[in-house]
């Protein structure tokens, strides 16, 4: 018997937990039975209304349901498993790393729970509803929803490992990189009070022991340059517990409280590419939220939810050397981290609610969100001091090391081999040195109302409306208005065919909480910072001919503009016999008035090619504001613009096999590096500036599928593969003196000093604001073949009501062992230019058992 029918596409987020009675035959043939249902889960959108030709409006890009098979399918490793869901959610054309993960419907982000918690996963829902602050390719979203606890004791025992035997040597190894992790705990679930309340326990312990690879160039005692390989490794203690309790305090209130905790021990982060083992640093990070939820049905039409959570959060990390960073443009960075002692606390406070209302042909749904931060940030960034060498102009030098009159053009690693010799032309290019009050108190509010209406206009047509307003505070802005609009309908009567049009702003204050504490920070009271050029380097504070120094502060403008972006969708899905569906997606989008940080008095250098730089000359030229002091103001000057078709094959109502294909195409340009606040390289021009984003891969790949095989065997894989990422070229160094190192080389006509040659033709570092554009590279691509093989045997199948199940598997990551690159050289004098530097790990495998009761 059914309690109730409801639509296929909008009741998923409210179900009743089954119940049983007992039924004695009457002698008159009729039954009547009494069954009172309860709510067996919670989430955060309801479809109360009950009717069942109804169009599904709840679409965004690419969104996908993933069922609890394909869930249990998934890694059960943490790190693996939020890889596959922020690929899925890179289906909206986002960066993969950029997604937001969402749980029990709490917008601040968290760990992800353990996977056997899990009783659901929406990737990517109507991401133009007005109670999404991000457009769909600002990463995407990963709503993911906890079970509460069972009717009945159940639990669970688990233990996988990888052994280093098992698993391959990192491709740029010139030693056996024997990995080995370890991953075992248990789960608990059952009533405190039957029909009443329930809980359920969790405890994970990963005990992961990596190895990050140095592949640089450093100089032997005698000052020749030699290659630096060095594996070393990279010990990870993780710790993962959560506890949830529900209680049905009436049949029409559900409370619910969960606990969860993150505690991570890591070493030598930061080693790796070209940062040598000394410039590493050990970190601990801690991480524990407590959240409440309440879920009150007031009637058949009208739902109210409540969600307050409170988060803990510290970061502390530990020096490997307390030295002065150095940094040779391209070849290596060594000396101290320049983080230092950093100990970071975060409180975060997060109170939502909302209300579903049905009305005839409305479905309201309305709220408020708030989420607040309290920092105490403790930052002694650069208070080491961080030298860096970045080459430029020289004098040339006799076989005896004398000058001999004539001016030359060296590279990062020449200048730090003169520098260490004490030979003319070794002075660094800078030296930053950092004091005063490294810590900072930090409070932040986020506010946003939100009202959404969806109108069924007819059985095979709605429309949905509605309307965002936001606002922070510390930057204060108040003007964050964002207005949504969206039509649906199905061509045909059968709703083989349906269509799906979606219009949007996304309007969000700027929230970054780096930049907002890189102005307390740099204010010009609180902490100084100052950087000097053409210094000494045994003694870098001591005035030498030709050193300048220029000191540094950060600002917000008198008014900051809210991100604005305008983003359109064209959906048509087609449903096949044999329950094969297609879809076909276009976004079309343009970002503006995003945040760009400039330097607004930096001196005015003129451009020039062919000529290598005068750095004390250039530091001299006039500023527009003030002598000796590099103004670095947040602007609103960035911008976004692109469009992203994608297509989607799924098939899962087979018995034996499911599989989802996808493939989606970006083309995206902006005027900024990578997803965070990047400089233009000229304070003065933006030519060459706009070009292709880091993180948009042009074309990319998905195919996940399960298959069930003979004696019992379940195989699960999912593959993936696309172009690389992009990169630009530098020059290594300050050519305009900005204060920013980000300044591209010119394209030049005939080899000489300071010329070199590149796959992209002959580039020159002899020049003031290069011509060569932002983006120029494209990394290898990469391919990704996971696969879980399982075979569970079931010890008394006779008992369904408390099964006992032993389940074996072996799991590998990274199948094909495939060198997924993650970073090139970028500096056009160094020897590794357009070379892959670092990559993803090897091939890993995993063997794996557990026992469920």
């Amino acid at each position: 018997m059914r309690s109730s029918e409801c639509n296929h596409h909008h009741c998923g987020r409210r179900r009743f937990a089954t119940r049983t009675a007992p039924i004695s035959k009457p002698t008159d043939g009729a039954i009547h039975v009494d069954v009172q249902l309860q709510i067996a889960s919670v989430q955060t959108d309801v479809q109360v209304n009950g009717d069942t030709a109804t169009v599904d409006t709840d679409q965004g890009a690419a969104s996908t349901a993933l069922s609890n098979t394909e869930i249990q399918q998934m890694p059960d490793d943490p790190d693996d498993f939020l890889r596959q869901l922020q690929i899925l959610a890179a289906a909206a054309g986002g960066d993969p790393s950029a997604a937001t993960i969402m749980v029990n419907g709490f917008r601040n982000g968290s760990a992800l729970p353990p996977k056997s918690s899990i009783s659901a996963i929406r990737v990517n829902p109507d991401m133009f509803s007005s109670e999404y602050r991000w457009p769909p390719f600002g990463g995407g979203a990963v709503e993911i929803i906890t079970r509460p606890g069972a009717d009945s004791f159940h639990g669970a025992l688990f233990f996988t490992h990888s052994d280093g035997s098992f698993n391959a040597t990192d491709p740029f190894s010139v030693t056996a990189t024997p990995a080995s992790k370890r991953r075992y705990g248990f789960e608990l679930t059952g009533p405190i009070m039957r029909q009443k309340s329930s809980f359920a326990l969790a405890l994970e312990k990963r005990d992961i022991n990596e190895f990050n690879v140095v592949n640089a160039v450093t100089l032997d005692a005698d000052g020749n340059q030699m290659p630096f390989l060095q594996t070393v490794s990279a010990p990870q203690r993780l710790w993962i517990a959560s506890a949830r309790g529900d209680w049905q305090v009436t049949p029409k209130d559900l409370a619910t409280l969960s606990f969860s905790s993150n505690v991570n021990n890591l070493g030598n982060q930061g080693v790796g590419g070209l940062v040598l083992p000394e410039a590493g640093y050990n970190s601990l990070i801690n991480e524990y939220d407590l959240r409440f939820s309440n879920t009150f049905t007031a009637s058949a039409n009208l739902l109210h939810e409540t969600r307050i959570g409170y988060t803990w959060k510290r970061t502390q990390q530990t020096p490997l050397s307390t030295a002065a960073a150095l940094q040779v443009a391209g070849y290596f960075v060594g000396g101290g981290a320049t983080s230092q002692n950093l100990n970071d606390r975060e409180r975060d406070l997060e109170i939502d609610h909302d209300v579903m209302l049905t009305h005839g042909k409305h479905t309201f749904k309305f709220g408020a969100q708030s989420l607040a931060f309290f920092l105490h940030d403790y930052d002694p960034d650069t208070f080491n001091g961080a030298y860096v060498f970045g080459g430029g102009r020289a004098p040339v030098l006799d076989a005896n090391h004398n000058p001999t009159g004539g001016t030359t053009t060296i590279s990062g690693i020449e200048q730090y081999r003169r520098a260490l010799f004490d030979l003319p032309g070794g002075n660094p290019t800078t030296y930053q040195l950092t004091s005063g009050n490294p810590l900072v108190p930090l409070i932040q509010w986020r506010m946003a109302f939100f009202l959404q209406d969806t109108i069924k206009l007819t059985p095979h047509f709605s429309v949905d409306a509605g309307l965002r307003y936001t606002f922070i505070t510390n930057p204060a802005n108040f003007s964050g208005f964002a207005p949504r609009l969206g039509f649906a309908w199905a061509l045909d009567k059968k709703e083989t065919w349906v269509a799906h049009l979606r219009l949007g702003i996304f309007s969000n204050a700027p929230d970054s909480l780096s930049y907002v504490t890189e102005v307390h920070r740099l204010d010009g009271v609180r902490q100084h910072q100052a950087t000097v050029y053409s210094l000494g380097y045994t003694d870098p504070l001591t005035p030498i001919p030709g050193s300048i120094e220029v000191s540094t502060i950060k600002q917000f403008p008198s008014s900051l503009a809210p991100r604005s972006t305008f983003v359109g969708y064209f959906n048509l899905e087609h449903d096949f016999p044999h329950h094969w569906h297609a879809r076909a997606n276009l976004f079309w989008g343009e970002d503006w008035n995003s945040l760009r940080i400039k330097n607004i008095n930096a001196p005015l250098v003129l451009d020039s090619i062919g000529v290598p730089p005068d750095p004390t000359a250039d530091l001299l030229a006039p500023r527009p504001i003030v002598p000796g002091e590099n103004i670095f103001q947040y602007q609103n000057s960035r911008h976004l613009a692109g469009n992203v078709i994608s297509f989607n094959l799924d098939q899962h109502s087979f018995k034996r096999f499911g599989l989802s294909f996808y493939y989606r195409r970006l083309n995206f340009k902006s005027n900024v590096v990578g997803t965070g606040l990047n400089s233009p390289q000229s304070t003065y021009s933006d030519l060459g500036e706009s070009g292709r984003v880091e993180w948009s891969r042009n074309n990319y790949y998905t195919f996940t599928g399960n298959v069930v095989l003979p004696w019992k065997f379940e195989l699960a894989t999912q593959f993936d593969a696309g172009d690389g990422s992009h990169y630009g070229l530098t020059t290594g160094t300050d050519n305009n003196r900005d204060g920013n190192f980000n300044d591209r080389p010119s394209y030049a006509s005939a080899p000489g000093p300071g010329v070199y040659s590149t796959p992209y033709g002959l580039l020159t570092v002899n020049t003031v604001n290069g011509n060569v554009p932002r983006i120029l590279g494209t990394m290898p691509g990469p391919i990704h073949l996971d696969m879980n093989l399982t075979r569970a045997f079931k010890l008394n199948p006779k008992n369904t009501d408390h099964p006992r199940t032993l389940t074996f598997n072996a799991r590998s990551a990274n199948l094909l062992n495939h060198t997924n690159v993650t970073a090139v050289g970028t500096v056009v004098s160094s020897p590794n230019v357009t070379e892959p530097i670092s990559a993803e790990a090897a091939r890993r495998i995993e063997l794996g058992a557990s026992f469920s009761f």
